[in-house]
């Protein structure tokens, strides 16, 4: 097994789900956004954790609903990505419900199921200013009627996606709220109980107004906020339910004016001892955290020294600093007073919480306690 290991704490994970659940009325369903291996959570894993907190989940590709499906879920399973000819057997074998953006897709499903005598669950999917994927909103309600009307499909949800939802100015949020709410009110006069869903993590802290029939909670699921604006309780309460740690697989002392590492960019200036980690950019450790970051051992906080590798990290415990093969040392999370928190991460590496989260391998195991 791998030394290094992602620790997922279930009751924290499974609070953040209730304060979520506590926030909304009684008939508003939510969707647990499982995809990019939950966020880099564990997607079998947090899939069995969440199934009896949640009504629906949504995944970005065939192989991650078919992955659920041979987890053992049973609950519905939203696809989110665009999908290819070749995918509709695996999507309709596996009753994953399937997302619509133009006629031509929806021809695609609906010829294939005719072939095999079988209707499949789609969800529209509404462009109202992330111009990413979707049917533009002035276009929508002729493809609802099409696919209405087709006895092939079955028209189950209607969706959009919020493009600055975090943001403390509102104003393209709440224009984008506005044209898919026009949408949903057609999609209604057609088929009244079709699921309208709009609000992601964003939305849901700080736009009331867009929890329609269904929320996808991502980032909050897991315990970060999207915005610099904390939210108001009991959304605020929400923590990390997430650790990352490896052990010290060997260390060293070293004279001053040696080199650590490629290009020897580390120096030191006197003794000192190195202690190297068994976790590197491989593991998505990132390298941009090469001489920036920080690592906790015996809490205390200690500097990353020279480049990270592929599958290692060095650090500078320091002359006075003690340390032994096989102690922990935490990369994301607390130990003792100290912490490292995943923003911190993030803005060394100039990027969002999300990129560092989905960047962890697949090869640390995680563990779920």
């Amino acid at each position: 097994m791998h030394p290094s290991s992602i620790i997922i704490n279930i009751k924290t994970f499974q609070d953040n789900l209730n304060y979520i659940r506590q926030t909304l009325s009684e008939n508003v369903k939510i969707c647990l956004p499982v995809k990019a291996n939950a966020y880099g959570h564990g997607i079998k894993g947090i899939s069995k954790l969440a199934e009896l907190f949640v009504d629906y989940f949504a995944v970005a590709c065939l192989n991650e609903g078919a992955l659920l499906r041979k987890t053992g879920i049973e609950k519905p399973i939203l696809v989110l990505g665009a999908i290819d000819e070749d995918q509709i057997p695996g999507l309709i074998e596996n009753n994953l419900d399937i997302t619509i953006s133009s006629f031509f897709k929806a021809k695609l499903v609906s010829d294939f199921c005719k072939r095999i005598g079988k209707s499949c669950k789609v969800h529209i999917k509404v462009d109202t200013g992330m111009n990413r994927v979707g049917i533009k909103a002035k276009n929508a309600a002729s493809l609802i009627d099409y696919i209405h009307s087709d006895h092939n499909l079955e028209l189950e949800g209607i969706y959009s996606h919020l493009a600055e939802s975090e943001e403390i100015d509102r104003t393209f949020t709440t224009s984008q709220i506005e044209s898919f709410r026009k949408v949903c009110s057609y999609a209604k006069s057609k088929k009244e109980d079709i699921i309208c869903h709009l609000a992601n993590s964003g939305a849901l802290c700080y736009s009331p107004e867009s929890y329609l029939d269904m929320v996808r909670p991502g980032i909050l699921s897991y315990g970060y906020f999207p915005g610099k604006k904390e939210p108001q309780y009991p959304l605020n309460q929400v923590k990390p339910s997430f650790m990352l740690k490896t052990k010290i697989a060997y260390f060293k002392a070293i004279e001053a004016g040696e080199s650590v590492s490629y290009n020897r960019k580390y120096r030191t200036d006197k003794l000192t001892r190195i202690v190297t980690l068994p976790i590197g950019y491989g593991d998505g450790y990132r390298r941009a955290l090469s001489g920036k970051g920080t690592v906790l051992i015996r809490g205390h906080k200690y500097p990353i020294s020279g480049t990270i590798c592929m599958d290692m990290t060095m650090v500078d415990i320091g002359s006075e600093g003690t340390a032994y093969v096989g102690d922990e040392a935490v990369l994301i999370g607390s130990q003792g007073k100290e912490q490292i928190t995943l923003e911190e991460i993030a803005d060394i590496c100039q990027t969002n919480t999300y990129e560092i989260l989905c960047s962890l391998s697949e090869r640390i195991p995680r563990i779920y306690a």
